[in-house]
């Protein structure tokens, strides 16, 4: 006899609903012959009608004996138990739902399992069915708002077999009307629907088909919503260019969803955003910007769309979000008359892929022909051989990659002609404003259009070579060179333009201007040797050369006023053995009778003569000797020009007893008020010259006592 009592059999089954045994593994033995125990019915759906109260559907097991007695329904209101035996049982074997009256299955899931009772001796109650919770759906407003958020739970993992691959979602609207939303797969249990009807109190719930046996329906949950989320931006298909009018024009896809109101024509250029129309409808799909001005730059533009709900304090529409811009096709021209060569650029297209650009082109009077297609990396193209004094106008066409899909571009016309050339060009003058500066005005022909000046320059007589250039267009009719490359105050240069017509041609070679070089030499007997080049060449002739010099870097003195054809000057400097022997020196000619009245000055650069600075000192100094200039120990100088002075006496024992800076202040032999005795000092001497370089000299000086 078994261990087990037969009547609790069936409790132990009930108590795991979650696991299928079979009785024998349960017992642990073999089942006697004359038990029969049919199967489970297949439950295959869990409904939760608008009270929460549930109906179950499944499929009855097998019966070939005939020995079916009733079904059993166990319930609990979590999947983990405990579950608890439904009344009534289920007496008629072909029933396949069970109506669950109060089941509260609009609080949470219910969990169910069913069992099949026979009319053979125990043990006769089947092993429990699969357990099947009610899909309970929990509904809660987005965050921002405009959205339905949709949570449930499932009504069983894995799904059942047999069971759909997705889970359908449903609105009520207007009551009693369902609608599908949307469709997600059985491993998602969260959904968001865009709420598009201005307010009103909406319901939902969530599906799922079991073949083709029943549907089992979640509870039912909903608020009052509010469209809070606009249309979707609305996609632009081209941007375009009127040829006719110059005006832009733009067409897009509408918005699909079906309250768009209106669309917001916004224009973006260098100041901003700006909204230039609003167009109602939502089948609009084409505008003309009146105010365009596409003939002259590219233009800009993107679309919103907003909806009839208005929301918000103040009230205003939902309104779309804008998508990146598309910008039209701007074509201008680039004439070169020298080669007969109209240039045609255009900026790319903006806001789709571009497959190629086509160019077209009319001539006054003729049809409008292809000139060229090209890759759409190339924003250029160019015709050749046009003719002279002609009409030629252009379009480019983008293409969208894939076709389909065009853009044209604004009209740019351009009439071919021919300016005329320079005849003239005149170098004004070459004058040397630092050692490493020479400044050159050149007088232009103003009535002509030249393409380039060059400046050529030569140093001491050398080929000219090109130095600097300066476009033609807008110049004059003065120009100003400055060369910073030069060593004015070690050669002359000589300088030329060459004017280039508008076609890049040589056209005029000016005259040649010189700077003046001046050098500067020191002779022992105090003299300094100038001689420098004079000028060239002016339109007109040297008049005077005045010649400055300064004194120790001092203010600059007009010393002589010379003719045009001398060229060197000694000057005498003798009687400035007291100055540090710097003389510095430039020429400044004066031209006179240019046939422009423009008279015109030339300086040289500074050239500098240092006079070899003389230093002697005593070896020895008497105190009260007759000899005034033999009382004091001090340096004898000419053109020493002392900066920075100092001498230093020291004793024999290195001490320091006697200084002075000022070089008039010689060492009479006290120290601290009083002689020092006989005997022999040490000196230490140093100052800088008039080159600047710092000098030093160290010796002895013996100091004897005379009459006092």
């Amino acid at each position: 006899m078994s261990v087990f009592s037969i009547t609790t059999i069936p409790q132990v089954l009930r108590s795991f609903p979650m696991f299928r045994w079979t009785l024998l593994a349960l017992l642990g033995m073999a089942a006697p012959s004359a038990a029969q125990v049919l199967d489970p019915p297949v439950l295959s759906c869990a409904t939760v009608n608008v009270a929460g109260d549930v109906t179950l559907n499944w499929v009855v097991p097998p019966d070939p004996n005939s020995i079916f007695d009733h079904y059993e329904v166990y319930h609990s209101s979590g999947l983990g138990g405990p579950y608890t035996l439904l009344a009534p049982t289920v007496n008629v074997y072909g029933q396949t739902t069970y109506l669950h009256l109060g089941a509260g299955a609009v609080v949470g899931p219910q969990c169910y399992y069913v069992v099949t009772v026979s009319t053979a001796a125990p043990p006769n109650i089947s092993v429990p069915s699969d357990t099947i919770c009610t899909i309970h759906l929990d509904v809660t407003q987005s965050n921002p708002l405009g959205s339905a958020v949709l949570d449930w739970t499932p009504q069983h993992t894995p799904p059942l077999p047999g069971a759909d691959t997705e889970y359908d979602l449903w609105m009520e609207y207007p009551i009693g009307s369902w609608q599908l939303i949307g469709q997600v797969g059985t491993d998602t249990l969260h959904y968001e629907h865009a709420i598009s009807i201005c307010e009103d109190s909406l319901t939902f719930r969530v599906s799922l088909a079991n073949g083709v046996f029943c549907n089992s329906f979640s509870s039912r949950d909903g608020d009052v919503f509010q469209d809070a989320t606009p249309p979707s931006a609305p996609v632009i298909t081209a941007v375009s260019v009127d040829t006719a009018t110059g005006l832009a024009t733009i067409t897009w896809a509408p918005s699909p969803e079906p309250d768009t109101d209106a669309y917001i024509v916004i224009l973006s250029d260098a100041l901003g955003n700006l909204i230039v129309d609003t167009l109602y409808g939502q089948g609009t799909t084409f505008y003309t910007y009146p105010l365009s001005n596409a003939g002259s730059m590219a233009e800009s533009f993107t679309l919103a769309a907003f909806d009839t709900c208005w929301t918000g304090t103040p009230a205003s529409p939902n309104t779309s979000a804008t998508l990146p811009l598309h910008t039209t096709v701007h074509t201008s021209t680039e004439y070169n008359e020298c080669e007969g060569v109209i240039t045609v650029h255009w900026t790319p297209y903006v806001g789709w892929d571009v497959q190629n650009y086509e160019v077209y082109a009319r001539q006054t009077g003729g049809s409008v022909f292809l000139l060229g297609t090209f890759n759409a990396n190339v924003t250029s193209a160019q015709h050749a051989a046009v003719l002279p004094f002609t009409e030629y106008c252009y379009v480019v066409k983008a293409i969208k990659s894939g076709g389909g899909v065009t853009s044209l571009s604004n009209q740019a016309c351009r009439t071919t002609d021919y300016p005329p050339v320079p005849l003239f060009n005149y170098i004004q003058v070459a004058t040397v404003e630092n050692a490493d500066h020479v400044r050159i005005l050149d007088e232009v022909d103003p009535s002509a259009v030249a393409s380039r000046y060059r400046l050529e320059r030569s140093a001491n007589g050398e080929p000219f070579e090109e130095i600097a250039e300066m476009s033609g267009f807008g110049a004059g009719p003065l120009l100003e060179f400055n060369d910073l490359d030069v060593e004015a105050d070690q050669r002359s240069y000589s300088y030329r333009l060459i004017v280039d017509d508008s076609c890049g041609t040589q056209a005029v070679v000016s005259n040649v201007a010189s700077t003046m070089h001046l050098r500067a030499l020191p002779r022992l007997e105090g003299y300094n040797d100038l001689s420098w080049n004079g000028y060239g060449i002016w339109g007109g002739a040297v008049g005077v050369q005045a010649l400055y010099r300064n004194i120790a870097d001092g203010p600059y003195q007009q010393i002589a006023l010379l003719p045009a054809d001398q060229w060197s000057y000694v000057d005498p400097v003798e009687d400035q053995t007291s100055t540090n022997g710097k003389f510095c020196y430039y020429v400044e000619a004066t031209e006179v009778g240019n046939p422009s009245g423009n008279n015109a000055v030339a300086r040289s650069n500074v050239a500098c003569a240092v006079q070899q600075e003389l230093f002697w000192l005593p070896n020895a100094f008497i105190a009260g000797s007759a000899i005034a200039e033999n009382t004091e120990f001090k340096p004898v100088t000419a053109y020493a020009g002392f900066k920075n002075y100092q001498l230093v006496i020291y004793n024999r024992w290195g001490q320091n007893i006697w200084s002075s800076t000022d070089p008039a202040i010689g060492w009479n032999g006290q120290a601290l008020g009083a002689y020092v005795e006989q005997g022999v000092y040490g000196y230490f001497c140093t100052y800088d010259n008039g080159e600047g370089r710092r000098l030093e000299k160290r010796g002895t000086v013996t100091f004897l006592w005379g009459r006092e």
